[in-house]
C-alpha cells in the first residue's frame, strides 16, 4: 500500500485550468475549451490572453454577444481599453457585422494611433468620408451607448454613470450621451438632477423623444399629476423617426400603463425581431396581461426569465394578486384602531412579492401617521436593526406564517403579538422563539373549537415534547 507521503498534489489553479484550456482550444473542442478558460477568468479576471481566447470560444460556439461582453467590462473598468476595441472589431469581423467592426476599429485606431489597421478596415468594408475627426466621435458615441446599455440592463446604475462622467467634456455634451445621463440620474432616483437635465434637453429639442418619454416618466414618479397628464397627451401624438425611438416610447408607455398604446408600437418590434431584450419581454408580458392574453403573458415572462441574470422582478399577475391581497387583507389593518392589527398589518406588507408597487404615495402617509413603535417595527423590516423585543414578535410571526394550517388564521397573530409582549415584560432569555411560539398555538387551540394535538405542534415547530410541556407550564405561570 502506497504511503501518502508519495502522492504528489495536484494543485488546481488558473494555470492548471488555462493548460487544460488551451489543449481543447487547439483540438477545436470549444466547449470544453470555455469552460476551462472561464475557470481561469473566475480565478484571474485580469488574465486578458485568457479573456481573448475565451471570446474566440464563444464566437465559434454561436454566443457572439456573450464574447462581446468581456471587452465591454474591460472597457467599463478602464482595463486594456485599447486592446479590447481591438478585439471587438476583430470579432465583429467574424460574425459579419461589418458596422460594430468598422466602428469599434475606429475607437481602436484613435487610442492607438495604428494607421495600418485604419486602411484595412477601409479597404475591407470600402468606407470613404471626408472629416475623420466626425467618423471618430460617431465610433466613440457608439461604444459608449453600447457599454452604458451592458451596465444599465444589469442594475449597475452608478457604474453607468460614472462611465459617462468620465467621458471627455465634448462627449458629455452630446445630446445622445446627455439622455443617458439624465435617464441614469431618474433611475437612480436623483430626480432634480435628471430634472434640470432633462428640461434643458427639451428646451433645445422639444421633439427629443428619448427625453420626452424620460420626462414624462420623472413626472410620474414624482407625482406631478398636471404636468404628467400634458406630457401623456404628447407622448400619446408622438411619431417615432426610427426604430430605436419606437422602442423607447413603446417600453415608457407600458411602464406607465398604457398598455394598448405600447403594444400597437412594440408588437411590430418583436415580430421582426428587434430588441429581443430584458425591456422588450417585461413590456410584452405586462402588455398582453392587461389585456387579456394570460397565455400569451406566461409565454413572454418565460423569455424574459430565460434571458436574464439579474432579479427581474415580479410577473404582472402576481403583482395583481399581492394588489388584491393588500386592499382585502392588508390596507384594512393598517388602519385599523388597535396598534396589535396595525403591526399586523406591518408584517403582511413585509411578505407581500411586489410591495414596492403597492408602496403609493398614498400608503406611505398612512404608515408615516403610525406611532414611534410601529415605525421602529417598520424601520427594523427595512434596515434589518437589530432590536431584540421586536425580532422576538416577529420571528415568531415568521414561524406562524410558514406554517400552511396558521398563516392565514389573524387572530392568532394578533394574540400571539399581545403574548409575546408579555413574555418580553417578564425579562426572560428570548432565545428559544420556537419553544415559546409552539406552546402558545397548543394554549391558543385548546380553548378553540379547532383541535390541535400535541403532536401535531411538535411536528410543526420541531421541538421536544419536553420543551414544549416546560414552556407551557412557564406560560400558564405568568
Amino acid at each position: 500500500m502506497a504511503h501518502k507521503d508519495n502522492v504528489i498534489p495536484m494543485k488546481l489553479d488558473s494555470q492548471f485550468y488555462k493548460k487544460l484550456g488551451d489543449q481543447k482550444f487547439h483540438q477545436q473542442e470549444y466547449k470544453k475549451a470555455a469552460s476551462y478558460f472561464a475557470k481561469v477568468l473566475e480565478m484571474s479576471p485580469q488574465d486578458f490572453e485568457t479573456k481573448v481566447k475565451y471570446s474566440e470560444c464563444l464566437v465559434s460556439l454561436g454566443i457572439g454577444s456573450k464574447a462581446e461582453h468581456l471587452f465591454y467590462e474591460s472597457i467599463a473598468q478602464g482595463e486594456e481599453v485599447e486592446e479590447s476595441y481591438f478585439q471587438l472589431s476583430q470579432l465583429n469581423i467574424t460574425m459579419n457585422e461589418a458596422n460594430k467592426a468598422f466602428l469599434f476599429g475606429i475607437n481602436y485606431v484613435t487610442i492607438s494611433g495604428d494607421e495600418d489597421y485604419k486602411e484595412e478596415l477601409e479597404e475591407m468594408f470600402e468606407v470613404s468620408y471626408h472629416t475623420p475627426e466626425k467618423i471618430e466621435i460617431e465610433s466613440k458615441l457608439f461604444a459608449i451607448q453600447l457599454i452604458f446599455q451592458y451596465l444599465f440592463s444589469q442594475g449597475r446604475l452608478p457604474e453607468a454613470r460614472n462611465f459617462i462622467l468620465n467621458q471627455s467634456t465634448d462627449i458629455q455634451e452630446h445630446r445622445v450621451v446627455r439622455n443617458l445621463l439624465a435617464m441614469c440620474y431618474l433611475y437612480l432616483n436623483e430626480y432634480e438632477t435628471a430634472k434640470e437635465m432633462f428640461e434643458r434637453l427639451l428646451s433645445e429639442d422639444n421633439t427629443d423623444v428619448h427625453a420626452l418619454c424620460h420626462y414624462t416618466l420623472l413626472l410620474y414618479n414624482t407625482n406631478d399629476s398636471e404636468k404628467y397628464h400634458r406630457y401623456l397627451k404628447i407622448l400619446n401624438k408622438v411619431m417615432p423617426m426610427n426604430e430605436d425611438e419606437s422602442f423607447k416610447l413603446g417600453i415608457v408607455l407600458c411602464y406607465l400603463k398604457q398598455y394598448e398604446a405600447s403594444q400597437k408600437i412594440l408588437q411590430p418590434l418583436y415580430r421582426r425581431g428587434k430588441f429581443l431584450s430584458i425591456q422588450m419581454y417585461n413590456a410584452l408580458s405586462y402588455n398582453h396581461y392587461h389585456l387579456g392574453n394570460h397565455e400569451e403573458s406566461k409565454f413572454f415572462w418565460t423569455k424574459l426569465q430565460e434571458i436574464s441574470k439579474v432579479d427581474v422582478g415580479h410577473a404582472p399577475w402576481v403583482i395583481e394578486e399581492s394588489k388584491a391581497y393588500f386592499d382585502q387583507q392588508v390596507l384594512p389593518l393598517l388602519l385599523n384602531d388597535n396598534s396589535h392589527h396595525r403591526l399586523y398589518g406591518i408584517f403582511l406588507l413585509n411578505q407581500l412579492k411586489g410591495r414596492e408597487v403597492l408602496l403609493t404615495q398614498e400608503i406611505w402617509g398612512v404608515l408615516e401617521s403610525m406611532n414611534d413603535y410601529e415605525k421602529l417595527y417598520l424601520t427594523y423590516l427595512i434596515q434589518d436593526l437589530k432590536l431584540n423585543k421586536l425580532d422576538f414578535i416577529h420571528k415568531g410571526m415568521l414561524m406562524l406564517y410558514d406554517i400552511e394550517a396558521l398563516k392565514n388564521n389573524e387572530d392568532l397573530f394578533i394574540v400571539w403579538i399581545d403574548q409575546a409582549e408579555a413574555i418580553i415584560s417578564e425579562k426572560v432569555d428570548l432565545a428559544n422563539v420556537s419553544d415559546y411560539v409552539a406552546a402558545f398555538v397548543y394554549m391558543y387551540f385548546r380553548h378553540s373549537e379547532i383541535k390541535v394535538t400535541k403532536q401535531q405542534v411538535l411536528d410543526w415547530f420541531k421541538i421536544s415534547s419536553y420543551r414544549l410541556n416546560k414552556t407551557i407550564d412557564y406560560l400558564v405561570s405568568i
